[in-house]
């Protein structure tokens, strides 16, 4: 069997493509994957900058996807749905030239946990992530 490594950085970089419906994320439209963490690993998304690359001010929506359901724990607390989507940003404006962080902070994704993103315009925005691999034990 092989082993994972206790620790691995990884940047992720990629041009956005365009939703033409922000509200219709959960109805099985074709979604912009940007990062999945592995089977057997927890990541720790570090960094989420986007860049606007075109002329024009273009926007972004950026969300966490929970594959798999949370059970609620012994005092009945934490239970969320699996295949659930939840913006972080949404429609954020960037100015042309400009760039943004869509992250304020540190995300957890547990082992299959997606980030999605979308921009009002397919190859307008460019979005850069950070990520720390661990190896679940």
């Amino acid at each position: 069997m092989a082993l994972i490594p206790l620790n691995t950085f990884k940047t992720k970089t990629t041009l956005l493509s365009s939703s033409t419906s922000y509200t219709s994320w959960s109805a099985g439209l074709t979604t912009s994957t940007v990062y999945t963490a592995p089977i057997g690993t927890t990541a720790i998304i570090l960094m989420a900058q986007v860049a606007n690359i075109s002329t024009q001010t273009q926007y972004c929506s950026f969300m966490h996807h929970r594959n798999r359901p949370v059970l609620q724990d012994a005092q009945g607390n934490g239970r969320q749905d699996g295949n659930t989507d939840s913006f972080l940003t949404k429609n954020f404006a960037i100015p042309a030239g400009d760039s943004a962080s869509v992250l304020t902070g540190k995300l957890i994704l547990e082992q299959l946990d997606s980030i999605r993103a979308y921009a009002s315009n397919t190859s307008t925005l460019q979005l850069v992530l950070s990520v720390l691999e661990t190896a679940n034990t």
